[in-house]
């Protein structure tokens, strides 16, 4: 139980960190303007947090999922 807490509390910060890094450094740094495109930057951040909380469950669970989220992931059109 108490891995799997940490294990979130880990995927929650480093999707946090992603976004604000990169939203930081788009946005602030270099001035861009948002457009649409960028949605996919904050769905990989979301996705790579997914895999880390997957991975912190203890079973056959994490393979499973990690492998389902890559696949979808290439089978998505750009």
């Amino acid at each position: 139980m108490l891995v799997m807490a940490a294990g979130t509390v880990v995927a929650v910060v480093t999707v946090v960190m992603l976004m604000v890094r990169f939203t930081i450094q788009e946005f602030v740094v270099l001035q861009r303007p948002w457009t649409l495109g960028y949605m996919h930057h904050y769905v990989r951040f979301f996705i790579i947090g997914v895999t880390v909380l997957v991975v912190a469950v203890p079973e056959g669970l994490p393979l499973a999922v990690t492998l389902a989220l890559a696949y979808s992931v290439r089978v998505s059109p750009p």
